[in-house]
């Protein structure tokens, strides 16, 4: 990772290591540098100043979901954008936290890189 002003940082939280993977290929592709996390708890110890990019599944172990962890990162962060995925489970709109994202999996390529643009987007509309 690097300290440099335009450096981004993106923390990926997803339990199944092959989705993990094809979107940390993504991600790197797009200039992130990837944190990886398996659950709600796992990011949370791992959200510190360099993350500029949240991706997260909405099914994971443990006692947070991945709609519980947006609403919480946001809360400490909002500077963080923040996008949700899930292959099982879509969201009400009313269950995102605002200007978050839903991508369905098996997604797009383009709509994941639409999803990320409109997260950013949003995170420098509520800084």
């Amino acid at each position: 990772m690097t300290d440099a002003p335009d450096a981004k940082t993106a923390l990926v939280v997803e339990d199944e290591m092959l989705f993990r993977l094809e979107v940390r290929d993504l991600l790197e592709a797009k200039g992130y540098a990837v944190v990886e996390a398996g659950n709600a708890a796992q990011a949370l110890e791992r959200l510190d100043g360099t993350v500029t990019l949240m991706i997260t599944d909405v099914r994971m172990p443990g006692t947070m979901d991945g709609l519980a962890l947006a609403r919480e990162v946001i809360r400490r962060r909002s500077d963080v954008a923040v996008v949700v995925v899930s292959a099982q489970v879509t969201p009400r709109p009313e269950a995102l936290p605002g200007h978050v994202p839903f991508v369905e999996r098996p997604f797009i390529e383009s709509r994941f890189h639409a999803a990320i643009d409109r997260a950013v987007s949003a995170r420098t509309e509520r800084r």
